[in-house]
């Protein structure tokens, strides 16, 4: 497990694929002592578009701290699992996959939408709510709280206790986020183990208050739901929750909390709706096609305005993807991904694949007409500090051979993060920004000694020796180690996972832009994919 969650479980998910832990996993997984120890270090951030037109902030933690998290769990999996297997409520007990794209996998939506139906179509109320801030608000304290009791651990709180082995968590956690004892990174596949901790340490609570009692509850990470046959019953049921969510410093979210009776919705229509639009304009005579297919595509416009939510647009892109939709009718369909990533820009991921495979894969992508759309979201999300945009953007112009202008580059050095600094670095690299973008990051670069949150950059500034590289000091033992072993964390050549495989002639075979499974949520087989529609990427 151990290997697993620092090759596939450490970057936060859906980065372009220029973007790997291989290597240093890899190196990491050789080491046996703790890094936890000494100066704290800092995470780099990567701030991430959200379904809801909403935003996350995820964490690409230290090797150090990656390291330490790994071997914890991995050598207390065994307890850990022991704890988490005692709520019968959860639905996202983490499972080590061998086999999956990420190191640990949870219930996807599928299975949540059915437990749901079965577990609680009996009740005439069923209370929804969850917890504010979850990963962000969790007190690291409380998870030797959570597994030994708050007595024993406020009793002996010693980091190498035998006794309350979970406060070396606490201090590992600590020291990889300069001290602080508020939050868990979001990200790495660890913190699902942490999270869960917290979740069946409150479910335990909420039972030792007799809030089970005539109720059903089902947990998934922090959405709860309650299920009783009055409303006087889910009402008492949802304020016993509430406390023993409290009693670990956390907080339900108000403005997400409901009570429904005969208006809860189990499953969602929209799916179904959208693909029976978009079967009927495939459906059509040749000559009406195009016309359909438009009409069904301003019909997910429409249902976005409507709602304020662009997890239907990125449901929509994955369900074309799956068709013969790309290949056979893109003239039809690219004013429509150009409409999607500049007002909707959750979906650029998306996009971004469904550009690079139409480029490899059918080598017609008019690359003029996409170059001021993609300087013009990195110029954009530049400005803002949006790094999700920016690296996926500036993966596509990678990919596509499309020059950025040195303002918006620098846009991106002045606001973003060290993931965007070295997506932009790297395109300097290939000859795409003009070299100038060096002196502007040098100041990021210059400041970092290897424990803050450009310790990536500064990895990459070293490793690929740009511009005064041996002027960069370096003053964490394990940075420099890994600069030493010529360990990178970007590959500006690698490829989309559909391209896995299949040799520079055998592109045009490739028939998806999307792989099968992009998030640690879904299913491996195809079949179940399909069945799935994607939509483990879409709610999760």
């Amino acid at each position: 497990m151990k290997l697993d969650l620092l090759t596939k479980g450490y970057l936060p998910e859906n980065l372009p694929p220029t973007f790997r832990t291989h290597d240093l996993g890899t190196y990491l997984a050789g080491r046996n002592e703790l890094f936890s120890r000494g100066k704290p270090t800092r995470a780099a951030t990567y701030n991430a578009s959200k379904r809801g037109l909403t935003r996350r902030v995820f964490s690409f933690v230290h090797p150090g701290t990656a390291h330490d998290l790994a071997e914890f769990i991995s050598s207390r999996a065994v307890l850990l699992n022991q704890f988490i297997s005692r709520s019968s409520f959860s639905l996202s007990a983490p499972r080590h996959n061998p086999d999956g794209d990420r190191a640990i996998e949870i219930a996807s939506h599928s299975e949540l939408e059915e437990q749901r139906l079965v577990r609680l179509a009996r009740y005439r109320f069923v209370a929804r709510t969850d917890i504010s801030r979850f990963y962000h608000s969790i007190y690291t304290h409380s998870v030797p709280w959570a597994l030994h009791g708050k007595p024993a651990a406020k009793a002996d709180q010693r980091a190498n206790s035998s006794a309350v082995y979970a406060n070396r968590l606490d201090q590992i956690l600590r020291h990889g986020q300069d001290g602080q004892t508020i939050g868990i990174p979001v990200g790495p596949d660890a913190s699902r183990y942490v999270a869960e901790l917290i979740g069946a340490a409150i479910d335990a609570e909420f039972v030792s208050r007799g809030g089970a009692e005539e109720t059903t509850v089902i947990r998934h990470v922090d959405d709860v739901w309650i299920g009783a046959n009055t409303h006087a019953e889910v009402e008492a049921a949802l304020w016993r929750y509430r406390e023993s969510i409290r009693a670990f410093e956390l907080d339900i979210n108000e403005s997400k909390t409901r009570i429904h009776s005969d208006d809860f919705e189990f499953s969602d229509s929209w799916p179904t709706d959208i693909a029976s639009k978009i079967e009927f304009a495939l459906a059509s005579p040749t000559r009406r096609m195009p016309e359909r297919l438009r009409s069904a595509l301003e019909h997910v416009f429409s249902m976005i305005a409507t709602t304020s939510d662009d997890g239907v647009l990125k449901y929509t892109l994955r369900y074309l993807d799956r068709s013969v939709v790309p290949s056979e009718h893109w003239k039809t369909i690219e004013p429509f991904l150009m409409r999607s990533v500049t007002h909707y820009s959750h979906t650029v991921d998306y996009v971004a694949r469904m550009l690079v495979w139409r480029h490899l894969a059918r080598g017609d992508l008019d690359v003029a007409q996409w170059t001021p759309v993609l300087r013009a979201l990195i110029a954009r999300h530049g400005r803002l500090g949006n790094d999700s945009e920016v690296c996926w953007a500036t993966y596509a112009a990678l990919r596509l051979g499309i020059n950025l202008p040195l303002d918006a580059a620098a846009a991106v050095i002045l606001n973003c993060g060290a993931l965007s600094a070295v997506a932009v670095l790297s395109a300097a690299e290939a000859g795409l920004v003009d070299p100038e973008i060096y002196d502007s990051a040098w100041a990021l670069v210059n400041g970092e000694n290897g424990n803050g949150p450009f310790w990536p950059l500064l990895l990459e500034w070293k490793v690929r020796r740009w511009p005064r590289h041996a002027e960069v000091n370096v003053t964490n033992d394990l940075i420099a180690e890994l600069i030493a072993q010529g360990i990178s964390v970007f590959d500006t050549s690698r490829l989309p996972p559909v391209f896995d495989n299949f040799e520079i002639n055998e592109y045009s075979e490739v028939g998806r832009a999307i792989e099968p499974r992009s998030s640690q949520y879904d299913d491996d087989d195809d079949d179940e994919e399909d069945n799935d529609n994607g939509l483990d990427e879409i709610f999760f």
